[in-house]
């Protein structure tokens, strides 16, 4: 079985306010995506100094009225 992100897969939705403005923060896709197109062949040890592993896929969240963003860590799950 493989471990896959159900945020990026569609079978989960993130939702979060925005601690500034109190509005609805915007999920800006995974981490990944921001790399070089190479980067899920980079060693893991490189991929968890970005916070990132095998079994979590750090996700980009923003507000788009604030510019404020954060990164939050969705558990991975089997498939």
């Amino acid at each position: 079985m493989d471990l896959i992100c159900p945020v990026c897969n569609g079978l989960k939705e993130i939702y979060l306010q925005c601690p500034i403005c109190h509005g609805e923060m915007e999920e800006g896709g995974s981490l990944q995506q921001f790399f070089d197109p190479y980067s899920p062949y980079l060693s893991q040890e490189i991929m968890s100094l970005e916070g990132m592993s095998d079994k979590v896929c750090v996700h980009l969240i923003f507000c788009s009225n604030c510019g404020i963003d954060k990164r939050i860590s969705v558990n991975k799950i089997k498939w």
